[in-house]
């Protein structure tokens, strides 16, 4: 079934489709059943809010339920005062539209059946629940919950407004981050060349610095910080390795010369062992960069504070 398809056949069952969370919701007896289409995992999957007080008799149901339609159910479970129920997708959307209506069925009876009891999702009370958006799911909360969920996010938004970007002293901060990220790689290249390790102090560094200087991060910070931590990187990897000739030249009585060191890598720099090793230290810093980078900027997207839909209902 494709996702329009599956939206008419929510309506033609009952069901209200919300495009925002990819989700239906169909209201009975007090109980919010929410089902989402999950394309990427191959499944659909109902999910209801509820408590109970003869667990045995909730399981033995969900146990007969999964075992009489194990063609499609992949998962019947009870936990956290949550009943969820997961259907696997067919390329036959007839047999998908079957497999939703049994398990619509099985919620309409198991909710006419009084072995539960429906609850806010969040303080996981037996109290009357609306289905708001929080974020991009859908979530059915009682009244005290939504109003303490949207002070926390007012408070969350105001403070997140109130740090503005210093992007100038955010790029001194990641300069220097760049430096002392370098300064421990040059230091611990001598002793272990776990190339990735170090590759990851140095972007560490960068965005710490730009961070704790600049106040918040951008789309755009984020490249910046890759950018400087890429060439941190060039540089820590070049004078690690005029370090290391000079602690081989100087072991072998040579005297701890730099400038004989510099001079001795530019004249090796090109030959087939050394730039395979260094292509190689790139490649995997890079590497470890771009995913450092990439949580880094997706873990700073998630302290946005999420917005709080009126009641669907």
């Amino acid at each position: 079934m494709t996702e329009g398809e599956f939206q008419e056949f929510l309506i033609t069952v009952g069901y209200r489709y919300n495009a925002k969370s990819k989700s239906g919701f169909n209201t009975f007896e007090g109980f919010h059943t929410i089902v989402q289409f999950l394309t990427d995992e191959n499944r659909y999957s109902f999910i209801l809010g509820a408590a109970t007080d003869d667990l045995q008799e909730l399981n033995e149901r969900l146990r007969t339920f999964s075992s009489e339609n194990k063609r499609f159910v992949t998962k019947a479970k009870y936990k956290d005062k949550r009943i969820r129920i997961n259907i696997k997708m067919t390329v036959d959307s007839e047999i998908d539209k079957e497999s939703l209506k049994e398990a619509a069925r099985f919620f309409t009876e198991l909710c006419k059946s009084g072995v539960i009891r429906p609850v806010c999702s969040v303080c996981s009370r037996n109290r009357k629940t609306g289905v708001y958006i929080v974020g991009t799911e859908l979530m059915p909360i009682c009244e005290k919950c939504i109003v303490r969920k949207r002070k926390q996010y007012e408070r969350r938004r105001d403070m997140f407004e109130k740090k503005k970007q210093n992007m100038p002293a955010g790029i001194a901060g990641a300069l220097f981050g760049a430096a002392l990220g370098s300064s421990v790689y040059i230091l611990l290249y001598q002793f272990a060349q776990f190339y990735g390790i170090w590759a990851g102090i140095i972007v560490t560094c960068v965005f710490a610095g730009y961070v704790v200087a600049g106040k918040r991060a951008t789309k755009l910070s984020a490249i910046i910080c890759e950018v400087i931590a890429f060439l941190a990187f060039m540089f820590a990897e070049y004078c690690a390795l005029v370090a290391n000739m000079a602690i081989l030249i100087e072991r072998n009585g040579g005297g701890i010369v730099v400038t004989e060191a510099i001079e001795s890598i530019n004249s090796s720099f090109f030959t087939f062992s050394i730039l395979n090793d260094v292509i190689l230290e790139i490649i995997i810093g890079t590497a470890v960069m771009a995913v450092i980078g990439i949580i880094y900027f997706v873990k700073r997207m998630t302290t946005r504070p999420l917005k709080i839909s009126k009641n669907l209902l």
